[in-house]
């Protein structure tokens, strides 16, 4: 992965952490067990959810077309890009339509955030499963996968949990997960001797 995409995708996980991290300083009124993410998108801070929600999305395309470069345009590069794509749109839809706002901003906050998710993980297990690692991916990451694979159970479980207690901690560990492997890959993977991809400068 060329340096301006680990760059960007560094920068844009984390300013949504900071960004999460803050709101739950502030919005003391929700609850990180019951009251989901989202929910902060209300009140007068919503604009920091927001700005989580696009600082994300920029993080996962810059990844996404870091990861393309690096491997030249291969089959599974486009997977992984398009993915990547894929889960940056339902992102920021998410941060477009508020949760709670209406009946159409619901439906459509719901089914772009469940896109994202499903999205990211896939990118995930697409990029770290140790079926996935060829040879531009240096060697197995089996720390990436089982990272990949947690967040995929996690996903797996979400709909169990929805409107119960725990539905807030459960989202909260799985956006543990994600931004942790997005973190993660962003930082380590590097090209290997002999291929430096297209817009490794």
């Amino acid at each position: 992965m060329s340096r301006r995409t680990r760059i960007v995708t560094l920068v844009g996980v984390l300013s949504s952490i900071v960004c999460i991290v803050i709101l739950h300083i502030v919005r003391t009124d929700l609850s990180p067990l019951s009251d989901r993410l989202s929910e902060y998108a209300n009140g007068s801070y919503g604009w920091l959810m927001a700005t989580a929600f696009v600082a994300l999305a920029c993080g996962i395309t810059a990844l996404g077309i870091g990861i393309w470069a690096w491997r030249g345009g291969d089959r599974r590069a486009w997977i992984i890009l398009s993915t990547a794509l894929l889960a940056s749109v339902g992102t920021i839809l998410s941060a477009l339509f508020r949760t709670g706002a209406s009946d159409i901003s619901e439906t459509i906050h719901s089914r772009s955030s469940a896109v994202a998710v499903v999205s990211v993980v896939a990118l995930a297990l697409t990029h770290s499963a140790p079926f996935a690692r060829d040879k531009y991916g240096a060697s197995s990451d089996p720390v990436g996968a089982g990272i990949a694979l947690t967040a995929a159970a996690l996903v797996v479980i979400s709909p169990l949990l929805h409107h119960t207690r725990w539905t807030g901690l459960s989202q909260r560990l799985l956006w543990i997960a994600v931004t942790t492997w997005l973190l993660r890959t962003a930082w380590l993977d590097r090209p290997t001797a002999g291929r430096t991809g297209n817009l490794d400068k």
